[in-house]
């Protein structure tokens, strides 16, 4: 009996030498939180200020055009300056599509099909491009979600026009008539968004006229 005892008594010293010696496995690193969006006036200061002039100018544009109050057409001016940014899309021409889409700026228009929201977002595109959220009617998500489709088509087609046609719904049955006057809509007013930020149409700031006018003044 002693001697079984012993025996146990070794077997486990043993065993519990070998759990020790083995190295304890790694600790999975825990998940980084994502970091919370920014808010507009926060991503506008980080964009630099090249971005928060021309955000400030077509606000001032987007007033006059649409009736609207100051501190909407800040709201907008600053999704469209963001978005365009993100998704590498002229600002002239998204501006162009939303003043086309919704003149007045109203957050909360729906039309007969369903279209929502300043840009006129179908329903079924709801939630699908990370926008941080479903509501097509909150001006932010909605710009984003817009965008996002445009940038899509642009990339479809390879074609400003072909893009405009199909963001208008524009296919089969639907692609004669008034339908094919949307690009030529949406082009007029990205020319006077243009005019009005002082930009080349590669959405580069050009400033070439205010010289010329100035040097005819000092001749």
């Amino acid at each position: 009996m002693r001697v079984r005892i012993l025996a146990l008594l070794s077997g486990l010293v043993i065993a519990g030498g070998a759990c020790a010696g083995r190295a304890p496995a790694a600790a999975q690193p825990a998940p980084e939180p994502r970091p919370e969006p920014a808010r507009a006036e926060e991503a506008e200061s980080k964009a630099g200020p090249e971005a928060g002039g021309t955000a400030r100018r077509l606000a001032g544009f987007l007033a006059r055009r649409s009736g609207q109050r100051p501190e909407v057409t800040r709201r907008v001016a600053r999704a469209v300056v963001r978005e365009a940014e993100r998704h590498r899309i002229e600002p002239a021409l998204l501006t162009g599509v939303l003043l086309v889409e919704n003149v007045r700026l109203d957050t909360t228009v729906r039309s007969r099909v369903g279209a929502t929201g300043l840009m006129q977002v179908m329903p079924f595109h709801a939630g699908r491009y990370g926008c941080g959220g479903r509501n097509l009617r909150e001006l932010d998500a909605n710009v984003c979600h817009g965008a996002r489709i445009l940038r899509d088509y642009l990339t479809r087609t390879g074609d400003v026009r072909g893009a405009l046609l199909r963001y208008n719904g524009c296919t089969g049955r639907r692609s004669g008539g008034p339908c094919r006057r949307y690009p030529a809509k949406v082009l007029k007013l990205a020319g006077a968004v243009r005019r009005a930020l002082a930009i080349a149409p590669g959405g580069i700031r050009d400033d070439r006229g205010k010289s010329r006018r100035r040097s005819r003044e000092v001749r």
